[in-house]
C-alpha cells in the first residue's frame, strides 16, 4: 500500500480527461502540481495556438476550464473528491499562447461540504496578472467515486484520497475557517 500523498493531477483521474488525461489529443495535458511547502497548486503552463480565442490570445472558456480543473485538483491533493458549485473569473489582461505562464490555486477555507478555493494564472515572474479566480466546490460521498471517474485506478484513488486527507488536513489549519 501506498503511503505518500499525491503531487501530479493524473495520478487519480482517467488518461482522457481533458485537463489532465495524457492520451487526449485536444486536451490541455496540464500537471496540476501540489507544492507542499506552499499548500498549493503550483505548475508552469504554455497554451498552444489551438486554443486561440482572439489572433494570439487565449480563449476566455479555456482560461476559465484550466483554473477550474486547478482549483478541483487542489480538492484532490487536499483529500476531497469535488463537483464546482460556483466559480468566477476576472480577466485582468490578455493572456498570450505559446508563452510560460505559472498557474496557482490554494485554499481558502472549509466549511462543512464546501471547499473555497482562489486561483490565479501570472506571468513566470509573477508581475503580470492575467486572470485571478475563485471558486465553491461541493464535497461528493465517496459512493460517486467510481472507476468511471478514475478510469480503473479506483483503489489507488481510494487509497491517495485518505493518505492526502491525512498528510494534508493541517492547510486548513493555516487558513480562516
Amino acid at each position: 500500500m501506498r503511503d505518500t500523498p499525491s503531487f501530479h493531477g493524473s495520478e487519480i483521474h482517467h488518461d482522457t480527461c481533458f485537463g489532465c488525461g495524457k492520451n487526449n489529443p485536444l486536451g490541455l495535458k496540464a500537471d496540476f502540481t501540489f507544492h507542499e511547502k506552499e499548500g498549493e497548486v503550483r505548475f508552469i503552463y504554455n497554451f498552444q495556438e489551438m486554443y486561440n480565442g482572439a489572433p494570439s490570445f487565449v480563449h476566455g472558456g479555456v482560461l476559465s476550464t484550466l483554473l477550474d480543473e486547478a482549483m478541483g485538483s487542489l480538492c484532490f491533493h487536499l483529500g476531497y473528491i469535488v463537483m464546482t458549485d460556483t466559480m468566477g473569473f476576472k480577466f485582468h489582461k490578455a493572456t498570450p499562447i505559446v508563452k510560460d505562464l505559472i498557474v496557482r490555486a490554494w485554499p481558502i477555507r472549509k466549511a462543512k461540504r464546501k471547499v473555497m478555493l482562489e486561483s490565479e494564472l501570472t506571468s513566470l515572474d509573477g508581475e503580470i496578472l492575467y486572470v485571478k479566480g475563485e471558486g465553491t466546490f461541493h464535497i461528493l460521498p465517496p459512493r460517486f467515486f467510481s472507476e468511471k471517474l478514475t478510469g480503473g485506478k479506483n483503489k489507488l484513488a481510494t487509497e491517495l484520497l485518505e493518505i492526502n486527507k491525512k498528510h494534508r488536513a493541517h492547510l486548513f489549519d493555516r487558513i480562516e475557517q
